[in-house]
């Protein structure tokens, strides 16, 4: 079994989430003996996508008698790996639904992924396959944990709070910025993927507090270094499914909060592995209280759940499925 495991990120860094996922899936395979290929080429059983983009490049290879595979929901704040489309409420977008439709498997993180899915038209074969983070990347603390401070320049003693995103996201820039006027003593830090609307453009946007700094992505190693050395991290699950953001922030033992969510991802348990609040105001409230004798914390099971997404177990599931493909006939 090889297998081709193929996203291409497009005027992005290579440090947002579809390309670590991709190294997510590589370092798998590698695990489990399953060996995997960047280009298309003779003797490939199976295609894996990440990217609605790639419709052309998915039908080729089922032509070739390929098997497809497409990982989705796992990177949404990735312009080049999201499938939802953005509005009063989220829903798939139609490239994205016949994309999925045309795979001969899907996998999906969790249960309300998957129904989802099936409730907006995916016909396709739907599996789960829990998320999981290369806890080796957020091992190496002592080297990488200064470089966020040095290149930003930041002041000894500099309290700071991450949060990641779309600059078309409206509605998670405008609650972080509520965050961040309740909370004067701290420094805001978004990293947001570009679309239209780019970091320039919003940091002279009206009402932004000082203490707010809309950045460009950044390489890998300087946004895991901002998550170690930031007191927290601020999911935007209430708006869009953060799998991967909330991972990697257990990994490196950065607190994660939220705003309350209808149907929370299952990662972030209240009280367990996350704290949620209902308002902006809430939410600064507690992390005016960062490392103060009143704080209250959830790193410690938060840091246990990500030890638990580890890649020899996802890999396993992942072959697993790889081979059951295999085994099913191939379909005009």
């Amino acid at each position: 079994m090889k297998v081709f495991i193929h996203y291409e990120p497009r005027h992005l860094t290579d440090s947002f989430e579809g390309t670590r996922l991709r190294k997510t899936l590589k370092g798998a395979c590698e695990l489990v003996d399953v060996p995997w290929v960047d280009t298309p080429q003779e003797g490939v059983g199976i295609a894996h996508f990440l990217s609605p983009m790639d419709m052309l490049l998915l039908k080729a290879q089922k032509e070739a008698g390929v098997k497809t595979v497409i990982s989705a929901f796992y990177a949404e704040d990735d312009p080049g790996a999201s499938f939802l489309k953005e509005g009063k409420e989220l829903r798939l977008a139609p490239r994205a639904l016949e994309f999925l439709n045309e795979a001969d498997l899907v996998l999906v993180p969790d249960e309300r992924m998957k129904e989802f899915a099936l409730g907006h038209g995916v016909t396709s074969t739907l599996k789960i396959l829990e998320p999981a983070v290369r806890m080796n990347r957020f091992s190496n603390t002592a080297i990488e944990k200064p470089i966020f401070t040095r290149y930003f320049g930041l002041k000894p003693g500099v309290k700071t709070v991450v949060a990641t995103g779309s600059y078309c996201d409206k509605k998670t820039i405008n609650l972080i910025k509520n965050v961040a006027k309740s909370c004067p003593n701290l420094q805001f830090y978004f990293f947001g993927a570009k679309r239209i609307v780019g970091s320039l453009f919003l940091s002279r946007m009206p009402g932004r507090p000082k203490n707010l700094h809309f950045m460009d992505l950044v390489q890998d190693d300087i946004y895991r270094s901002a998550l170690m050395n930031s007191a927290a991290y601020i999911s935007n699950d209430s708006v869009r499914p953060d799998v991967i953001g909330a991972l990697e922030a257990f990994a490196s033992k950065t607190q994660v909060v939220a705003f309350t969510s209808p149907k929370p991802n299952p990662l972030l348990k209240a009280g367990e592995s996350c704290f949620f609040f209902s308002t902006a105001e809430e939410m600064g409230r507690y992390l005016a209280t960062l490392n103060s004798d009143s704080h209250q914390s959830t790193i410690e099971p938060a840091y246990a759940i990500a030890k638990a997404h580890n890649l020899v177990s996802y890999g396993k599931i992942l072959k697993g499925y790889y081979e059951a493909l295999l085994q099913e006939p191939i379909h005009d």
